[in-house]
């Protein structure tokens, strides 16, 4: 359903779209945050897109319009994470972004566990990461995945909202 792949530079426009319309201005990075994260020397980005859809018939019998759009769908970039390993051995996400229309098909857990995995060949033993206090979905997603809450960070996010700190061993 997804094939994941590393990130490429011509893709960086695409992920600064989709983590402008997966978070709210405050939370969503600016272009020079997202830009200098993903391009760190320290960090790795995982970019998710959809697997090409077979025709049902031949290809000549799709009209122009039918062939640009699977075209355009197949193209898309579905979802992203940021990861970036510290020293210390441990792994810092630092986004995970899936657009809309891929949500609820089990694309974040793919990204996430894809992550999890390049930390550990790479030697780190845990995973971190922030979350805003009221973004509800997010933390169930991250509880199903053995996340603990470590602290609540004040004032982490624009507009004064608190965010909390999460772990995993790994």
């Amino acid at each position: 359903m997804f094939r994941l792949r590393d990130y490429q530079h011509g893709d960086f426009e695409e992920l600064y779209r989709i983590d402008t319309d997966c978070f709210q201005p405050g939370i969503a990075y600016s272009r020079g945050e997202l830009q200098s994260y993903v391009q760190r020397k320290q960090s790795f980005c995982i970019i998710a897109e959809p697997e090409p859809i077979a025709a049902v018939g031949d290809a000549s019998e799709m009209n122009k319009g039918e062939a640009e759009a699977t075209s355009k769908r197949t193209e898309r970039i579905a979802g992203f994470v940021v990861v970036e390993l510290h020293r210390e051995g441990y792994g810092h996400v630092i986004t995970l972004d899936v657009r809309r229309d891929f949500r609820r098909h089990r694309l974040g857990t793919l990204l996430l566990q894809a992550a999890e995995d390049r930390i550990r060949k790479l030697g780190g033993f845990m995973m971190v990461l922030e979350t805003a206090v009221n973004n509800a979905a997010a933390l169930a997603f991250y509880e199903r995945h053995r996340y603990k809450i470590l602290r609540r960070l004040p004032r982490y996010y624009a507009h004064n909202l608190d965010a909390l700190f999460l772990t995993k061993r790994l």
